[in-house]
């Protein structure tokens, strides 16, 4: 087992979200006995009890290696209803904060729009050694999208569980484009290819980047 654990964060309050957190569930179930995943669900996903877990595995000298998250999400912000202010993190969160979710981590944010603004700026300046996210909106209406959306989830978990960095994530990327490209060509117009074409886009538009420091 990987002695350094994975934070997976998973708050699950709507259906969109509610498919990533039951798919990594099913994967973390395969994968437990290789890797330490330490997850918070939608009880425990609260910002200040998050904070404190980060702050304890850095103190404790076992820090998370990367930090995994599924929330609804708006500019430069996750989204928790559970959290002060209903922000789990945003761009505006203090910089000691910012600075505690960075520190030498690889961090993925399932959590549409996160990757615009401000945000993925500071966490790379705060010592990030990768930050990927998505610009538009996530969610899908049919099954075909939905499935996509969680085998797309499960390449990303599983980067960062393997501490892949920016190469790794681009792969995933590209091989999944290349996947929904082939099975848009099957496909009739109507809403299953509408969700393809949408989630082809995002990937097009998915914003995966490097470390500025070191």
């Amino acid at each position: 087992m990987t002695a350094r654990p994975v934070l997976s964060i998973d708050t699950s309050f709507d259906p969109d979200s509610a498919w990533f957190a039951a798919g990594r569930t099913q994967l973390y179930g395969r994968m437990g006995e290789q890797f330490s995943i330490v997850p918070f669900g939608r009880a425990s996903a609260e910002r200040r009890r998050i904070l404190r877990q980060i702050a304890r595995a850095d103190g404790t000298g076992n820090p998370f290696r990367a930090i995994v998250v599924s929330s609804l999400g708006r500019t430069s912000c996750v989204v928790d209803d559970e959290s002060p202010d209903g922000i789990m993190l945003s761009h505006e969160s203090p910089a000691q904060e910012i600075e505690l979710w960075a520190r030498g981590r690889v961090l993925y944010f399932c959590c549409g729009e996160t990757a615009n603004g401000p945000l993925f700026d500071k966490l790379l300046d705060a010592g990030a050694r990768a930050v990927i996210g998505f610009t538009g909106r996530l969610g899908a209406a049919t099954v075909d999208g939905k499935f996509f959306w969680r085998q797309l989830d499960h390449e990303l978990v599983t980067c960062a569980l393997h501490d892949q960095l920016v190469p790794g994530f681009e792969r995933a990327r590209q091989q999944f484009l290349e996947r929904t490209a082939t099975r848009l060509a099957t496909l009739p117009d109507g809403a299953a290819r509408e969700d393809l074409a949408r989630m082809t886009d995002l990937l097009v538009t998915m914003v995966i980047r490097g470390t500025k420091k070191g």
